[in-house]
């Protein structure tokens, strides 16, 4: 068989190359997914960049070249939470049925504990911004009202669908899915070998299912 000019046998198709992250984006990854480690051990007040730049492997002015100080890279943090988000479940179809509503949660919460560390640093920052003088005071105000308004309109859907009773208060019930779903968060991040999240999370959706199912 012969070879032609670029090296490669005549009649065999060279396998496609694999497009390769741009060498920024590669550098700007490590640095974020450092900075997560170091806000979830440290918080984000207690962090900082020298410790950031380490873990990463690069210079504190290296650093500062792609983050010019510690909020604008806060900011970057939040902006690729936001961006994994909705990567995942801006092309879901949520099915109109308590089921389906179940699975979503199912999904959601499982979105939340893929990663140990992203988990850890969400859960202090969130508790951080309590004080309105934190830089991320404003994003986690906005997401809390975003979740609970989009929590209240689907079972408040289901209601109308007569998937749900009509006496569920909507309001009640999406605040405390919340606070269980947050709480397990903790539990786990304290004791990941005693706390099976899913597990969990599974029988306690399957009873609140069960607790607000419309009868015919």
């Amino acid at each position: 068989m012969s070879v032609d000019e670029s090296g490669s046998e005549s009649g065999e198709v060279a396998p496609p190359k694999r497009r390769k992250a741009p060498k920024g984006e590669m550098r700007r990854t490590a640095l974020l997914d450092a900075a997560t480690t170091i806000f979830a051990r440290d918080g984000y007040s207690s962090a900082s960049m020298r410790d950031v730049a380490e873990l990463a492997g690069i210079t504190t002015v290296g650093l500062l070249h792609h983050f010019p100080n510690k909020v604008a890279l806060l900011g970057a943090l939040l902006e690729r939470r936001d961006q994994r988000v909705t990567s995942r479940f801006d092309e879901l179809t949520l099915e109109m049925t308590l089921e389906g509503f179940i699975k979503f949660l199912k999904l959601s919460m499982g979105f939340s504990v893929e990663d140990a560390a992203e988990c850890q640093a969400s859960l202090v920052m969130n508790t951080e911004s309590l004080s309105n003088t934190h830089p991320a005071w404003s994003w986690y105000q906005e997401r809390f009202h975003l979740t609970h308004a989009h929590a209240r309109g689907h079972i408040a859907a289901l209601i109308e669908k007569g998937e749900i009773r009509a006496d569920v208060d909507a309001n009640a019930l999406a605040q405390e899915i919340f606070s269980v779903m947050d709480g397990l968060q903790i539990q786990w991040l304290r004791s990941p070998d005693e706390v099976d999240v899913m597990a969990v999370f599974e029988v306690y959706v399957r009873r609140l299912g069960r607790d607000i199912q419309a009868h015919s």
